[in-house]
């Protein structure tokens, strides 16, 4: 398959048009999905003939935009960066349908690991905290993913880092020490998180962010 460079550096272009910043973007090959992960996180499972996983993130400069809003009986719960990045796919889809190509917004269930996704399309590094750190912005950044059959260039997955060898302050600061032995636990992380939401107000709440401000990757922002 011959990948297409013309189309994109019109896709890097266009995003940057709608202000989404060029070091979270990135474009991961489904080749790299391949047994490493379940069928349901596959990117074929969501498009027939994908080509290329797109992954967008959106830098947490406000901790209020990583809030959900609970919802009610008519309205279902949301969190206010997803929704921001809900619509960027939007336009990035219908950027691509102009070009002639299908794809599709990938929702968080099943949906595709999105850290990882950005970690294989070489946007950052998977860390001690499990989260993704992006060299200008650390963790504090979050996701989301599309696929399509639209043949673009694709980075360099990044299976590593420097920054996490002899660091520990992530460790050191969770309230739910998640990490025994220094191995994340998600059950304990989400127990703790749930159980010690920060209520904004009567509908809206912040999950634990322990690990995300303690890292010391991307505080100049």
């Amino acid at each position: 398959m011959i990948r297409d460079a013309i189309l994109t550096d019109e896709l890097l272009k266009f995003c940057g048009e709608i202000k989404v910043d060029e070091k979270l973007v990135g474009f991961a090959d489904p080749k790299y999905f391949k047994d490493r992960y379940p069928e349901q996180f596959q990117p074929e499972t969501y498009l027939t003939g994908v080509q290329t996983v797109v992954i967008i993130g959106f830098h947490l400069f406000d901790l209020g935009l990583d809030a959900w809003c609970l919802g009610n009986e008519e309205n279902g719960s949301f969190q206010f960066v997803d929704q921001i990045l809900v619509f960027i796919c939007s336009r990035i889809r219908k950027f691509l349908t102009n070009k002639g190509y299908n794809s599709k917004t990938i929702s968080y269930k099943a949906g595709l690991y999105l850290k990882e996704t950005a970690a294989l399309a070489g946007i950052g590094f998977i860390g001690r905290n499990n989260l993704l750190i992006n060299e200008e912005y650390g963790p504090q950044v979050r996701f989301r993913a599309l696929v399509t059959n639209a043949p673009l260039i694709c980075g360099t997955p990044v299976n590593e880092s420097d920054y996490c060898n002899s660091c520990n302050l992530c460790i050191d600061a969770c309230p739910a020490n998640a990490f025994p032995n220094g191995i994340y636990n998600k059950d304990l992380c989400n127990n703790y998180g749930y159980s010690n939401l920060k209520m904004v107000s009567k509908q809206t709440s912040i999950f634990c962010n322990a690990c995300i401000q303690a890292c010391i990757v991307g505080k100049k922002r």
